[in-house]
């Protein structure tokens, strides 16, 4: 009888154990719902930002002369009012050389900075990342000096000795960087930047170090890649106007002196404008310490190097900026954009200069340097 029983009873439990499984998996599809959802709604907020505005003014303006290089020159009176009305934003125009417009559209996007990778071959610096294109279009001069003094000349028709406009008309004071990343021999190529430079160094356009204070100008050099130090240091102490870009992972030095109420530092206003580092080496935090008696007993120099980056930098005046943030997914792009703008990194490197007018209005406000 009992065996009878249980036979009976089987298929009921069959029955109940399909019933709670068709509720559990209804239950777990609900959540998983609920939860994907949610995240395409945040993932949406996170990006709305990043979309492309249509019928963007740069492409309008610049689309005939983008198509055919015909219809007007670059320095047509349209074209540079339209560069010199760009909302400046503080964004680093890496690799600026491969974009459509090298310069102009770096500018013409409200970018503070641009890059230019240099190589030096026979008394000429040829600008590209690779092997140097060895043709007079793509010099330094060609692409990027001549233009920027030709810009900056049309700025200050008017203005006194001793004073200046720079590229941005609503921002009048900003002066624009010029990093020349040193591909080749950084002693040589140096010394070559050096001479080129003359025409703008007559003019009083380039940011300098008089001995005591920095003088801006509408035109600021700084020297990165295999530019060597010593040879910052060894320009005219008392004009120099190639500035350093010094290791922001790695600013306290053996050099820096901190016996005195201000310490003296290695890397410095005098010799240095920027501090970079590439992402993956990013500490916007001090190093924890979890003993106050310890925290009491840190000398000057333990409490630099416990210090986070920006506040090593802003110790020693300088602009911060990273490279190789992460540029994809856009959620992830924009979550780092806005952590580092909001803790105020003084530059982001960018290569994709349409983000950068999609967002002109989003990447806080550019600092103005009056030294």
């Amino acid at each position: 009888m009992s065996g009878l029983y249980g036979r009976i009873q089987q298929p009921w439990r069959g029955s109940s154990i399909t019933f709670d499984l068709s509720r559990l998996v209804l239950c777990v599809a609900v959540i998983t719902s609920i939860l994907c959802i949610g995240e395409f709604v945040w993932i949406r907020r996170l990006t709305d930002g990043l979309q492309r505005v249509p019928n963007d003014p740069f492409d309008n303006t610049f689309a005939s002369y983008l198509q055919e290089r015909t219809s007007h020159s670059i320095w047509h009176e349209n074209y540079q009012s339209f560069i010199h009305n760009a909302i400046p934003v503080p964004i680093h125009s890496h690799n600026d050389y491969s974009h459509r417009m090298p310069l102009f559209e770096a500018l013409g996007s409200g970018c503070v900075s641009v890059e230019a990778d240099v190589h030096l071959h026979r008394s000429e610096l040829y600008v590209g990342h690779g092997t140097a294109r060895k043709r007079e279009a793509s010099t330094l001069r060609a692409m990027y000096l001549e233009p920027l003094k030709r810009m900056i000349d049309a700025q200050n028709t008017d203005i006194t000795d001793g004073d200046w406009r720079g590229m941005f008309n609503h921002a009048p004071k900003q002066t624009v960087l010029l990093l020349i990343d040193h591909k080749t021999s950084g002693p040589e190529t140096l010394a070559e930047l050096n001479i080129q430079l003359q025409p703008l160094r007559d003019v009083n356009y380039l940011t300098y170090w008089n001995g005591t204070h920095r003088i801006m100008g509408p035109l600021t050099i700084v020297a990165t890649g295999n530019a060597p130090f010593s040879s910052i240091l060894a320009l005219n102490s008392t004009h120099r106007d190639i500035f350093f870009d010094a290791p922001l992972a790695h600013l306290p030095s053996i050099h820096d002196d901190y016996s005195t109420s201000t310490p003296s530092y290695a890397y410095n206003i005098s010799n240095s404008y920027l501090a970079s580092t590439p992402w993956h080496l990013l500490r916007t935090h001090p190093y924890p310490i979890y003993d106050n008696q310890l925290a009491q007993l840190l000398t000057a120099s333990n409490k630099d190097v416990f210090a986070s980056q920006l506040d090593q930098a802003e110790s020693r005046e300088l602009v911060t900026r990273y490279w190789d943030v992460p540029s994809k997914p856009e959620n992830v792009r924009e979550i780092a954009w806005r952590e580092l703008v909001g803790r105020g990194v003084g530059l982001l490197n960018m290569d994709d200069m349409g983000v950068v007018r999609a967002r002109a209005r989003g990447w806080g406000r550019v600092v103005v340097h009056h030294d």
